[in-house]
């Protein structure tokens, strides 16, 4: 990922994201580019799948508002538009990450699984929103934060005090929005619900958990830098 250790970290009130249904002509006019990379991203990793996620224009913050709006890509798309570091400079890979933070003040990050895109990658728990996060009134991107932890580790936003202020990380072509989660648990007591939900899972997304203590932790230092901000603004030095 792009950018360094300076990235800021922005708060935010609350964000509104509309949706707009159609592929965006990045989708279109790079198609045959796009079509042969994930031919090619298939052949070394059977496991990925080419379902429908979310890529964002028009995005600004504003008074502490973040808006921008959803257009549905296949995830070959999503997955170049990635690989060639945002060549659409009006096209922004929004997404939703959760600061899973247990009682002891510790902060845990997944590590990427085999069968996904950016294997061995640790970071924030989170994820590229879809379709099923998309409502009457637009993106719902807490819900789609949410959701992911939900699915990648069993843990529920609803078991937890959330944070009032998002946090925002613009790095392009990656925005990142956390929500700080705070849970009543111990790091182990977590870090153990979290492989049980994960030895459950035939196929899970994430390989593990690494527990981060303070900001120059060693793991935080080979993070994507948005996950590296983050974790600088709300731990302890």
């Amino acid at each position: 990922m792009a950018g360094d250790d300076t990235v800021p970290v922005r708060t935010l009130r609350s964000a509104a994201i509309g949706f707009r249904d159609g592929a965006p002509s990045f989708a279109i006019s790079r198609r045959a580019e796009i079509e042969a990379r994930w031919h090619s991203a298939v052949a070394a990793n059977p496991a990925l799948f080419n379902g429908t996620v979310l890529i964002f224009e028009d995005m600004a913050v504003d008074d502490e508002t973040l808006t921008a709006t959803g257009r549905p890509v296949d995830y070959a798309t999503f997955s170049a538009f990635i690989a060639w570091n945002g060549p659409d400079a009006g096209l922004v890979n929004l997404f939703g990450a959760a600061a899973i933070v247990s009682a002891d003040g510790h902060l845990l990050l997944g590590r990427m699984g085999a069968s996904t895109d950016d294997a061995g990658t640790i970071k924030l728990v989170g994820g590229t929103p879809d379709l099923s996060d998309v409502g009457a009134d637009g993106v719902d991107l807490t819900g789609s934060i949410a959701r992911e932890m939900e699915e990648e580790t069993g843990l529920r936003a609803a078991d937890a005090t959330a944070d009032p202020d998002l946090l925002f990380v613009f790095d392009h072509p990656y925005g990142a929005v956390a929500q700080v989660l705070r849970f009543p648990q111990s790091t182990d007591a977590l870090v153990a619900r979290i492989e049980a939900h994960l030895a459950a899972e035939a196929d899970p997304e994430l390989a593990g958990i690494v527990v981060v203590r303070t900001p120059g932790d060693d793991a935080v230092l080979t993070c994507p830098p948005y996950t590296r901000a983050i974790a600088r603004f709300i731990l302890p030095d």
